[in-house]
């Protein structure tokens, strides 16, 4: 079960090799950089996706200073069509643009296309829009806008993936990208014989917003989806939560395929949908139109000159960096298994802080250790009784628990149920 695809199977889909080695070749010197590599003109962009990282095979094991963002102060995030989109959802719903900017530390007048803004940024601007607007449909909406978007944000560039499953794992494990759209929002993908299920993880900020990012980043899914592929995907939600009042806005912004009281929050596609091609898009009108008057919208041009040249091809390069939660959570997954050495003292070697400094930096993003060690063990578990249906035996050896009472205990105490309970639940 696997967290990403491997990068040669993706490289092989994307039938870019030479693009890639040939970007490779011109920047041999920057070991650690992932980047975009665009030729042609703006209609008709090629792309290549190349990583030479101090990684292990579980990709994991890269350098703190360089991969990870430790901080919630540090800025990461791609944001100026971020910071647009909220604005036109918030007034389009009566809000003051001061409010919405209030104490986030956000200039409207002097964002550009290459702005960056931190993870506390971004939160308390999202706090904002949720505090100053009117509606049970507003996280769906912002969703809406941030997807309205992509042909004037990095995400242009992913019009060229060849079918749903490239485009699907670009937007949700391309770093890359995600910090260009999904920046508080992160996905453990699970795959069985017939399905894709993405879980999504919040990176952190307002606990009390959870539920709004998570439907707004599903929202944001759903609309790239049908926006960049031209074409509606299939996909199905289940959510942990009782079915809500609002459903209509979920049904009409997610579709009809959603399950309640699950056992966790989930995206699901099936195997025989990410074969599908993408329909070609070559003008924005081809593109939906967004759901909320857009005033905002950055012009194309500024990313144009950045990503492409009509004469020759150029590359631009954005660091694939993981947030502090997102990298422990796959630093868990991918050793949990195997060893039973995978606490704190191991992880902050890892990431050559002390293990008073990790805490604390955990600690700053609204995390420890101990909740992100139980929430990859939880969704592990659900996935593997829940959806997979597998024996005791075969789940307590995957989680790495030798001993089947230990096991029984565990996953009571991670999910609330037995794991024959797990088993029926869905």
């Amino acid at each position: 079960m696997d967290l990403t695809l491997p990068l040669e199977a993706l490289r092989a889909a994307e039938g870019r090799d030479a693009h890639i080695a040939e970007a490779e070749h011109n920047h041999p010197k920057n070991p650690s950089v992932m980047g975009v590599f665009a030729t042609g003109n703006a209609d008709d962009l090629g792309m290549g996706v190349f990583a030479k990282a101090d990684a292990d095979v579980h990709g994991v094991g890269v350098i703190a200073s360089a991969s990870v963002v430790m901080s919630v102060q540090d800025k990461a995030i791609r944001g100026c069509w971020l910071v647009r989109a909220a604005l036109d959802v918030a007034l389009s719903r009566g809000a003051n643009k001061n409010k919405v900017l209030r104490g986030t530390g956000i200039f409207d007048d002097a964002l550009q296309s290459d702005s960056l803004l931190s993870i506390k940024q971004y939160s308390l601007l999202l706090g904002n829009v949720h505090a100053q607007t009117k509606g049970s449909d507003v996280s769906f909406m912002l969703g809406g806008a941030l997807a309205s978007q992509w042909q004037h944000s990095p995400l242009h560039v992913l019009a060229a993936c060849e079918n749903v499953e490239a485009l699907l794992f670009h937007l949700t494990h391309h770093h890359i990208f995600r910090w260009c759209s999904l920046p508080l929002c992160q996905f453990q993908r699970f795959e069985n014989a017939n399905n894709i299920v993405l879980v999504p993880q919040l990176t952190g900020g307002n606990s009390k917003l959870s539920l709004f990012t998570i439907e707004m980043a599903l929202a944001s899914i759903v609309s790239l989806l049908r926006n960049i592929a031209n074409k509606r995907i299939r996909l199905s939600f289940t959510f942990t939560g009782s079915r809500p009042k609002n459903i209509a806005d979920y049904e009409t912004h997610l579709g009809l395929k959603l399950s309640f009281n699950s056992p966790f929050n989930s995206i699901c596609i099936e195997k025989d949908v990410l074969l599908q091609p993408l329909k070609p898009v070559s003008r924005a009108a081809d593109v939906c139109e967004p759901q909320v008057p857009s005033s905002y919208l950055v012009d194309n041009s500024l990313l144009r000159s950045s990503v492409t040249s009509s004469k020759a091809a150029s590359l631009t390069t954005l660091q694939p960096c993981l947030s502090l939660p997102d990298f422990v959570r796959h630093y868990i997954f991918a050793f949990s298994a195997e060893s039973a050495n995978t606490g704190l003292p191991e992880l902050s070697q890892k990431l050559d802080v002390s293990v008073a400094t990790l805490k604390r930096k955990l600690k700053e993003f609204g995390v420890s250790f101990r909740t992100l060690s139980e929430e990859v063990q939880r969704n592990h578990a659900v996935m593997l009784l829940s959806v997979n249906k597998v024996s005791n035996e075969v789940a307590a050896n995957a989680m790495g628990i030798n001993d089947l009472t230990n096991f029984r205990r565990t996953v009571k105490r991670l999910t609330g149920k037995t794991p024959s309970e797990l088993r029926d639940a869905r």
